[in-house]
């Protein structure tokens, strides 16, 4: 159990998604099938609009694995998908699906398909064969079990006796009434105001009026129908909204809304809507996309596995059948006592790695690492696969950082972070992102950081050869890393931490999404993506444990660190059990005594079962919204230690097996936490510490405990009732009726051991060591990497012979070229890297070569010089790296026309300038990316007729060097369109690329436009950047096929040339899509025309302040009024601020 156990509280169900539907191809090519892993799926959104914005005449298959913990979330998405393919009526769909209430007709189909899906779901082999089973499928027969229970209470609630039903109804209303009651808190009124308008993105301040109007209407009707009769008709209880796996009744979270899984942009961009307008706009966009679900099921191009599971548990078990085709004792889910068995039919076909990994908000509940760590493992290697990370939560403190807070949240630099993943933000390795988030930054900064902030990240592999780390520097990140993750759980550094705003950090301290399990695993993962041996694994860790020693046992001087010692043998047993280390402690013999005098053998990792009576958890039950994180524990006399990975399910355990090799059975408590029978805990730990060894106590004076966890919160919450030790339950270790003891197995299925050898690549020159990753001195930062080549071939060698001089130059964001005697090879580095203070050392007689260089970090992102391609494309698939891909024939076209385009779109895409470009911008500073910005941003407005006000739209651009006076390239811009994933905007257009011969060919033609083109003058070095991006804006938004005579297959170049007058784009696109061309002047050219997408590069505002910043107060962070007068160092908001930090003040910049 990679996260902490919480106490099942508080439950929201989540029945509608919370963010607007995106494309989950956008990233990855077009011409190939794609396999979809959506961890924590929720809604169908995202499946269904990913179908929708695939072209037309697209023919790949699309296979989507869906997991959820919620078997309710599950059903009603497979009852939305099979009334689709039954052809049922949208409207009717649509009202099942997202409304609380129903008319009778929608309730009379909701009971109709779901008899249809119970006669189809008697077994697992009955839906492979029914009418849904070919593009409906069960991972597991749980998930068929939990689903299809599901639609039995659907299928019958309304028929239920008239007193039970009274019951649910008015249970059910009385959660409503709590929801609306939440909704009128002031933090809540900010958040439910705020959040639908999120879907509206650049127009959200537009829509707020409007959506919040709507959502209140929506919580007091339960329906989105606008109309009082149709109101007051969806009189019946929707059955779908009121089972959970929490009971009967409403869990609905009070902030869900049918708005927002929905693209609102066009509707407030093209018009001023009323309620019934934006409904309509919705159920159309509905529509829309159940149509594209259709044809793709009759066509047998679309796969929906979906897989009732724990999003930990369900990857784990992945990753095993995976790595052994076996499937494992991995439980279902925390609370649950079943454990994963994927069906083996369906198991010989289905994926097992993945093009595409979403985790959806995950990040919010597991926590960053967390979720690469389980995510990443399934992931295909490929240069074009993708991950998606997502948060709404603001995870900084009250400091206003929310929008930086995603750089630290590894408490690690990003940069070294990205090379030992081996997986990079792209928008952090290019410097910019085509996604708009200039919306979330203003509401943020409006809401003075209340509420939700959205982060949505787009993370790809940065192929690369072998890596080497010294054992000692990595050793030392790691075990920093490691202390930077638990340091909160020590009292003195807690506070510390806190001291600005100690009660938001008590809030905050059971908020933990991390447990030592979570760092074995990550250090399973890390040891298998560096693919270090066996050696110098064990010098890594010994270094790590070195270090841990002097910190916590051997420094007196040191304050210390209490928690860490009680969990330190937890996190021994774990990485025991995950492969990745083995202390001396877990390798001693272990005596058969106490619970072990019986067994044949005595594993060095043993399970533990604590059973705990129902009655001493009324202290966590009678506080039904608190979720307290729950720990076990081993303690005597002398000896305490804590657990964290802890297990639990309600039910009882019987012992089976024999007493050499013990086993048990669970039975589950089918009513869970409205049950009567015994809560059942197990964890793992090391078997020595059960035995009375030095350090230890007998086996009859050991208590095997569970308690709440040790944090501030807890302690004010129930120490008066547990005392301090929060202790819940505890029994003698040999108290048979509590406490059972099994042998553990090592679980290595996500890990690897690698020998001493490692081949190396040979490219033109020889052969290329691994790449050696060099830290800084305080092992914190990435300094430089290194590279030795051994130049085996003859030519280069007779050169170095003759004194001959190596060339390199920086080839690409990641990789440098070495040039000897006329023979090239092309080094490929794990992260963007600064090739212009690269240092090459050359052995002349002893034939090799050395190279190091600087990487690029997180101040050094902005790229102030292109003599490297800051536009990447992946070869051979031609396939954008940084940037998103959209079917243009999909996109809605902004009205020119509409009086209020100024208001939302000059200030959209002004934001696309972070403030360190709007400066540059000013000042007129050398800044090619800035420059390739501002022209964009001149193509917009002039395209759309906003600037200069009054004039009308300009659709034909010429890219003109200010320098030399001279034009290539013409940009014909058709239309703007809403870039709906991205919460931007596109231009739909053309690009005609110019030379000589063809200027000749086309004739009075092409004269003909010279009086329509706006000439754009470019700056120094913009004209190069500018013919790199122009195949990105090709291949984005390209439905056709390059042909086997492409040039850029031939050449293996992506862009031909940037010299003037030659054509840089490959022929395959000229004359493709543009049949619909109404402008009369542009046929004749049409067939010298590729298509283009065209949108704003935004900047990273994780990395640069995007907005003018207020200047803050040095100690609280709200809004400084006033300065140190003598200093004029740092800033206060008033004089409370300035006294408590003087001593610091004084120190820092008077006492010098």
């Amino acid at each position: 159990m990679a996260q902490p156990l919480y106490w099942p509280g508080q439950y929201y169900f989540y029945p509608i998604g919370n963010t607007a539907a995106v494309s989950l191809a956008r990233d990855v090519p077009p011409d190939k099938d794609i396999t979809f892993l959506l961890m924590g799926c929720g809604d169908p959104r995202n499946v269904l609009f990913t179908l929708f914005s695939e072209h037309e005449n697209a023919r790949r298959k699309l296979d989507f694995t869906c997991i959820d913990f919620e078997p309710a979330v599950l059903a009603r998405n497979i009852l939305l998908l099979s009334m689709v393919i039954d052809n049922r009526p949208p409207d009717l769909i649509f009202n099942i699906f997202f409304h609380m209430f129903l008319e009778p007709g929608s309730l009379a189909l909701l009971v109709t398909q779901c008899h249809a899906l119970i006669r189809a779901s008697t077994s697992l082999a009955t839906w492979q064969t029914s009418s849904y089973g070919s593009t409906l499928r069960m991972s597991t027969e749980y998930t068929l079990d939990k689903i299809r229970w599901h639609w039995e209470q659907y299928s019958r609630m309304h028929q239920l006796p008239q007193g039970e039903l009274l019951s649910i109804q008015e249970r059910f209303r009385a959660g409503v009434a709590e929801c609306q009651k939440k909704n009128q808190t002031s933090n809540s009124v900010v958040s439910i105001t705020i959040h639908p308008s999120r879907s509206a993105g650049p127009l959200l301040m537009k829509a707020i009026p409007t959506l919040a109007s709507l959502f209140r209407a929506y919580w007091q009707h339960g329906t989105t129908f606008t109309s009082v009769p149709r109101r007051s008709s969806a009189t019946l209880l929707n059955p779908t909204f009121v089972y959970t796996q929490s009971g009967i009744g409403c869990n609905v979270h009070y902030g869900t809304d049918p708005v927002i899984p929905f693209h609102l942009a066009p509707i407030f961009g093209n018009r001023k809507p009323s309620s019934e307008d934006i409904m309509m706009g919705i159920r159309g966009q509905f529509q829309e996309w159940c149509t594209a679900f259709y044809k793709y099921h009759i066509q047998g191009q679309c796969t929906i596995r979906v897989f009732c599971a724990d999003a930990v548990f369900a990857t784990r078990a992945l990753q095993k059948l995976m790595a052994s085709k076996a499937k494992g004792s991995i439980p279902i889910k925390q609370w649950d006592t079943g454990t994963i068995s994927l069906d083996k039919t369906e198991y010989q076909v289905a994926p097992l790695t993945f093009d595409v990994v979403d985790t959806s908000n995950l990040d919010d509940d597991l926590g960053l690492l967390n979720v690469i760590t389980i995510a990443l493992p399934l992931l295909k290697s490929s240069a074009n696969s993708v991950l998606y990370t997502e948060s709404l939560l603001a995870h900084s403190n009250s400091d206003g950082e929310t929008p930086k807070d995603f750089i630290h949240r590894f408490h690690a630099d990003l940069a070294v972070m990205s090379i030992v993943f081996g997986i990079c933000p792209v928008d952090f390795a290019t410097g910019y992102s085509t996604r708009g988030n200039v919306h979330e930054l203003i509401t943020y900064k409006a809401l003075h950081q209340q509420g939700q902030y959205h982060q949505l990240t787009v993370w790809k592999h940065l192929v690369c050869g072998p890596l080497t780390m010294q054992p000692q520097q990595l050793g030392t990140f790691l075990y920093d890393l490691y202390h930077a993750h638990f340091e909160n759980e020590e009292a003195e550094f807690f506070w510390n931490n806190n001291r600005v705003n100690p009660m938001q950090g008590v809030g905050q301290s059971s908020l933990s999404h991390h447990n030592r399990e979570t760092f074995a695993l990550f250090l399973c993962l890390v040891q298998n993506r560096l693919q270090i041996s066996e050696n110098e694994w064990i010098a890594t860790m010994d270094r790590f444990f070195s270090i841990h020693k002097a910190q916590n046992f051997e420094d007196p001087t040191k304050p210390s660190l209490i928690m860490e010692s009680l969990k330190f043998q937890d996190f021994c047993a774990l990485l025991h059990l995950h492969g990745v280390h083995k202390t001396d402690m877990l390798q001693r013999d272990i005596p058969k005594i106490g619970p072990f005098q019986s067994w044949t053998q005595v594993s060095p990792v043993v399970r533990v079962f604590l059973i705990v009576p129902r009655k001493q958890l009324d202290v966590l039950i009678q506080r039904q919204a608190a979720t307290p994180t729950l720990e076990a524990g081993v303690r005597g006399i002398r000896m305490n230690n804590l657990f964290s990975s802890v297990h639990a399910a309600f039910g009882t355990i019987t012992m089976t097996g024999s007493q050499t090799d013990p086993k048990v059975v669970f039975t589950g408590d089918l009513k869970g936490m409205s049950g009567s029978m015994p809560l059942v805990v197990s964890f793992t730990m090391p078997a020595w510490l059960l035995t009375g060894g030095p350090g230890t106590e007998l086996p009859e004076d050991i208590y095997i405990t569970l308690a709440c966890k040790s944090n501030a919160q807890n302690i004010m919450l129930y120490s008066q009732d547990l005392g301090d030790r929060l202790e819940l339950f505890s029994a003698r270790l040999l108290d048979h009726e509590h406490v059972i003891v099994l042998p553990e197995q090592s679980d290595t299925s996500g890990h690897t051991m690698f020998s001493n050898h490692v081949f190396p690549i040979t490219g033109s020159l020889g052969s290329q060591s691994p790449i050696n990753v060099l830290f800084d001195e305080e092992c914190a930062l990435v300094e430089s990497f290194s590279v030795k080549i051994n130049v085996e071939n003859e030519h280069p060698r007779l050169t170095l012979r003759h004194n001959g001089s190596p060339n390199i130059k920086q080839e690409s964001l990641t990789s440098m070229e070495i040039n000897l005697g006329n023979v090239s090879q092309t080094i490929a580095f794990p992260f963007p890297i600064i090739g212009t203070k690269s240092r090459l050392r050359v052995a002349r007689k002893s034939f090799w070569l050395e190279l190091i260089v600087p990487l690029r970090n997180s101040q050094l992102l902005v790229l102030q010089e292109f003599t490297v391609d800051p536009f990447p494309i992946v070869i051979p698939e031609i396939m954008p790296w940084s940037v998103h891909r959209v079917n243009l024939q999909s996109l809605p076209t902004v009205d020119l026309a509409n009086k209020e385009l100024y208001d939302w779109l000059n200030p959209h895409i002004g934001g696309a300038f972070s403030r360190r470009e709007s400066k540059a911008r000013q000042k007129k500073e050398n800044d090619p990316l800035m420059f390739v910005k501002d022209t964009i941003h001149s193509i917009v407005v002039r395209a759309s007729g906003i600037q200069p006000k009054g004039a009308s739209p300009h659709n034909i651009f010429g890219l003109r060097d200010k320098a030399t006076k001279t034009c290539d390239t013409l940009l014909l811009v058709d239309r703007l369109c809403f870039d709906l994933s991205a919460h931007t905007i596109v231009c739909d257009g053309y690009v005609l690329p110019l030379s000589s011969p063809r200027m000749d060919e086309m004739g009075q033609n092409f004269h003909r436009l010279v009086p329509d083109i706006k000439d754009l003058n470019l700056e120094p070095g913009e004209m190069t950047a500018w013919k790199r991006l122009l195949p990105v804006l090709v291949e984005r938004c390209r439905t056709w096929q390059h042909l086997n005579s492409c040039q850029y297959a031939q050449t293996g170049q992506v862009p031909l040339t940037t010299e003037y007058d030659i054509i840089p784009l490959c022929a395959c696109g000229e004359g493709k899509n543009t049949q619909e061309i109404k402008q009369a002047l542009w046929k004749p050219v049409v067939k010298y025309c590729t298509r283009i997408a065209l949108g704003p590069l935004f900047g990273v505002s994780y990395v640069e302040d995007i907005l003018k910043t207020d200047r803050r107060c040095y100690v609280c962070r709200k809004k400084a009024s006033m300065t140190c007068l003598k200093c004029k160092k740092d800033r206060y908001c008033g004089k409370a601020c300035q006294k408590a930090d003087w001593q610091r003040h004084k120190v820092a910049h008077h006492d010098i």
